[in-house]
């Protein structure tokens, strides 16, 4: 397994499209968060602290990290070097097993970085404009911490797509399309928005970051366990697809 971890981490390191994704998905942040902060009205925030409002830009990078999960299995079916990885480990759900752990680790890092950044660049500025972010050290922890644990666990969401997929422009779409049109088409329906919110993949992520805008949103953990139970889902899917079906099906 060490070894199996070893080779998908090194492929991470040394794939230009994986530093394309996770490097371009750090700037957004950073350039949204000099904008806003600078720029930013927040009186009319309402009953969120402004600087748990400003946080949520961090948040960009989940679906980057879901991204990079997919592409992480899905890029070795297109390019067809599944089968020397599966060669060189013949246990698939172990050769899975490391692209998850790698996945994970990626997307953990890259919300962590996010979170990091975004928040050394807002709360000077906010002291600078005299603004009061309304939130303290602690909180500001707990909501780069829920975006790492959020980044990570949309990764682990995307390894299983990929896996389950396996074709890189359909997953990719397929996910996209669901996080940004499907889940807002079913959150028109009456008396409907609230639960898509709270209990559907993208609401689970934000309520994991700690910044979701909901009156009565689902605390930090049990978001995490909420939107690890998705990733758990698409995972064993995944994996029991890669098990069955040929490399070259």
């Amino acid at each position: 397994m060490s070894r199996a971890l070893a080779a998908e981490l090194f492929k991470l390191r040394t794939t230009r499209t994986s530093w394309a994704v996770m490097g371009g998905s750090v700037l957004l942040v950073v350039i949204i968060s000099l904008i806003a902060a600078l720029a930013g009205d927040f009186d009319s925030v309402g009953g969120t602290p402004p600087g748990q409002d400003i946080m949520s830009i961090a948040g960009l990078v989940q679906i980057f990290a879901l991204v990079l999960g997919i592409l992480i299995v899905a890029t070795e079916f297109r390019h067809g070097t599944i089968t020397p990885s599966m060669l060189a480990v013949p246990d698939r759900v172990r050769l899975m097993l490391a692209k998850l752990v790698a996945g994970v680790t990626a997307g953990a890092l890259l919300g962590l970085v996010a979170g990091v950044l975004c928040a050394l660049i807002i709360f000077p500025i906010f002291s600078a404009r005299d603004i009061d972010s309304e939130v303290t050290t602690g909180h500001v922890i707990e909501l780069i911490v829920g975006n790492a644990a959020a980044s990570a666990l949309f990764a682990a969401v995307g390894v299983g797509l990929g896996a389950l997929i396996r074709n890189q422009v359909g997953a990719i779409i397929g996910a996209l399309g669901w996080l940004f049109l499907v889940e807002p088409l079913l959150g028109i329906i009456p008396g409907f928005s609230d639960f898509i919110q709270k209990w559907f993949p993208s609401g689970a992520s934000s309520e994991t970051a700690g910044t979701s805008g909901l009156d009565d949103p689902l605390s930090q953990i049990p978001a995490g366990v909420l939107l690890a139970a998705y990733a758990a889902i698409f995972l064993v899917a995944g994996i029991a697809m890669v098990r069955r079906r040929d490399v070259s099906a």
